[in-house]
This record gives structure tokens, sequence and C-alpha cells, in this order.
């Protein structure tokens, strides 16, 4: 009986091996019944490369369309940036012309009759470099979102005498959202009466006003570095440069921002520095002759050094981040305290008796309100003013007067 019993399990043992070896496994796929997302092209909807366009009025500031420069002793945001109304408009895909009036600004006591003599006219014949094939190929619509070559000429008002400028340009020009362009540029010119050629670098931005169709605003954050955690950034301002026959100036600048803990609190570190020779118009009170309204033109030879700390406090980025929206703590409104040792040093040539010698060492300190922005990767947009208890260190001389800085740059 029980061998019997035993012969049985065996056998039943035997079975369910054999039976192992003959399951046989079956394979389906089932489709997806997620439809699929479209994620934003970021340059495409900032930029608006896709939104055709033929006819573009611009409205808006530019610098070094000036048709005087001005010294650094009076370099301040109005005198060197001027008013800017242009259209512009494509005949061809790859090709457009450009027409801009550039009336620049000194101060408020110099009547506007005068200012127009010093407005810059500007004529331009535009290639976008490689414009026809981006259209062919899909990436772009026929509009002036691109890369450009330009012939242009330039007549700098009758305060020049009629000195016109013609020259070479190598410039990018964007459409920004849905109102706006920005345009910078290298040019390489030749005067009528000039030496030899002259080198600059210019820039424009504001409002456009064109025959596109409006489209839906791209996010924020398709722009703004808005998710990432930034604990400190390096800042490196574009640098402004002439060099030419009759003037040479650059400006340039570096700075280093750290942030404090986990509040939206900062420390702002600012080195910048500035060069100038050539001829100004220079605005001098005590002049017995000149040009119009105590301005006359001569020869300077400036330097300048700046150094800067300021802790800076993003007004909205707490606001922002408890709502979900933001923990980016260096872009945003701010407000803080400039601390700033400034050393300037120059000579205007003509100015009797011995010329105007000048050398300062100023300490300013004051409150400080300004706004910052991490354009996508590596782009940074800063601009603030701050009213200064200025101190003379040489002199017992002492000021309140206003500073603002605008800069634009890359940012790691």
């Amino acid at each position: 009986m029980q061998k019997g019993v035993l012969m049985l399990l065996l056998l039943c043992a035997i079975s369910a091996a054999k039976a192992q070896d003959t399951v046989s496994i079956s394979y389906s796929e089932e489709s997806d019944t997620l439809i699929k997302q479209r994620f934003l092209d970021r340059y495409e909807n900032v930029f608006m490369t896709k939104v055709p366009t033929r006819h573009m009025f611009k409205i808006g500031l530019s610098q070094y369309y000036q048709a005087i420069a001005f010294p650094l002793r009076d370099d301040k945001i109005l005198n060197n940036t001027s008013l800017q109304l242009g259209y512009e408009f494509k005949f061809l895909p790859a090709f457009s012309i450009a027409l801009a009036g550039h009336m620049p600004f000194f101060d408020l006591h110099f009547p506007v009759k005068e200012l127009v003599s010093y407005t810059v006219m500007d004529a331009q014949l535009r290639w976008f470099v490689g414009m026809r094939k981006r259209i062919k190929k899909g990436l772009s619509a026929n509009n002036f979102s691109g890369n450009y070559v330009a012939v242009f000429y330039n007549l700098p008002g009758t305060a020049d005498n009629y000195n016109p400028k013609i020259g070479l340009k190598f410039g990018i020009q964007r459409r920004f959202l849905n109102h706006g362009f920005m345009d910078f540029s290298i040019a390489v010119h030749q005067s009528s009466y000039d030496g030899g050629p002259s080198f600059s670098s210019q820039a424009s931005l504001g409002f456009a006003l064109g025959d596109w169709k409006r489209v839906d605003k791209a996010p924020l954050c398709d722009i703004l570095l808005c998710d990432a955690q930034v604990r400190n950034q390096w800042k490196v301002r574009l640098p402004e440069v002439t060099v030419g026959y009759y003037l040479n100036r650059l400006k340039a600048g570096v700075a280093f921002e750290q942030r404090l803990g986990a509040w939206p609190l900062t420390l702002n570190f600012q080195l910048d520095a500035a060069m100038n020779n050539g001829f100004n118009l220079i605005r001098y009170e005590n002049m017995s002759w000149g040009y119009f309204r105590k301005y006359m033109q001569v020869y300077s030879r400036e330097k300048i050094v700046s150094f800067s700390v300021q802790p800076r406090y993003y007004v909205f980025t707490k606001k922002q981040q408890l709502k979900g929206r933001s923990t980016n703590g260096m872009s945003g409104a701010y407000a803080g305290l400039n601390m700033q040792y400034y050393y300037y040093k120059g000579k205007h040539s003509d100015i009797q008796p011995d010329d105007l010698r000048r050398e300062d060492n100023i300490v300013n300190v004051g409150p400080l309100v300004g706004f910052q922005l991490r354009l996508f990767n590596h782009g940074y947009f800063d601009c603030n003013t701050s009213y200064n208890f200025q101190d003379y260190l040489k002199s017992t001389e002492t000021d309140f007067g206003f500073r603002t800085n605008i800069t634009l740059g890359l940012a790691f």
C-alpha cells in the first residue's frame, strides 16, 4: 500500500515538472492612450521667429548714435542715450531697408530746436544671413529676427558740419515678445573729414509695431531663469567700445553676487572701469565762449575706476516662492544700500587758463532701488538708481546726488 502511494506521488511530480516546460507565454502590445505633448520652444516664443513680418515701426532708445560724444565727467544715462524713431521693411526674404532718426538728450536747458541739429539720420541696407535657408527648412518665417550684415549711411546732423559717415555693420536683431525689439551691432565706418576708419559698438531697444499677428504670451519662466536654485553668480557687462581717429573710449565691468542664507538677501560686489581719449562736447559753467548754452568742444583724457558693495533685498521673491512661482532669489525688484568708492582723473584741453584738470576720490553712500532679471541661462539685465551722500576725500567738499546704472551682459 505504501509503495503504491509513493509511486502515485512520484508520477504526479513528474507530470508537474513536464507541465512547467509546456507553459506557453504570449506577448501583447497596447496602444498608448496618452496624447503627445508639445513642449514650448522658448527661443521661438520669445523672439517670434515663426511669426511673419514685413513692416516694423520702432520707438525706443539707442546708444552711441550721437553726433558728438560727452566726456566721462558729464557721462549720464540720459546724455549718452538717444530717442530712436525708425521704420524697417522687407523687400526680399533676406533683405530689408532700415531708416531711423536718433535725437540725443543733453539737459533740461538745451533748446529743442538745437537738439534737432544734433539728430543723427541713419539708412541701412541689411542682409539677414542664412534667413532664406531657415525659411525653406521651416525654422523661421520671413521676419526681422536674425543676424545681419548691413551697409549704412549716417548723417550726424548740422552740428557736425554735415560730416556724413558710411560703413559696414555686423549685428543681431530680435523681436521680443509681441511688442518689443532689441538690436546689438559692431560698426566700422569712415567719415568724410576723419583721418581713418572708426570702430564702435551700438545698441538699441524699445517698442515695435507692425503687421504681425499677435500671439499668446509665452510663460515668463520660458524667458526668466525662474526655477534654478542660484546661490551666487558672476556677471560680465557687455563692453562699450569706440575706437577711431578722433575718439577712443572703453567701458567695462564685472560683478559677483552672493546669496545670504535662505532669505532673498544678497551681497553684490561690482568693479567698473572706463577710459576716454578724444573730442567731446563738455558743459562748463565758467567758460567765456563756446557752443550753445555753455557747451564747447574740447579734447579730453580721462580715467575712471569704481568699486561698489550693495546689500540687496529682493522684495517680492519670498511672496512668489510661497505661491510656488519662483525659487530664483536673484531676479526681480530689490531695495538696498549703495556703498561706492569712485576715482576720476581727467584733463580737458582748451579751457582757460590752464586747461581743466581734475582728480577726485569720492565715497558715495545712499539708499538703492533697482530691478534685475536673469534671462535664459547666461544673460542678465540690471538697472538701479541710488541717492547718495558724496564725500570728496581730498577736500572738504560734500554733495548729494543720484547715480544710475544700467547693465546688460552675461551671467555664470
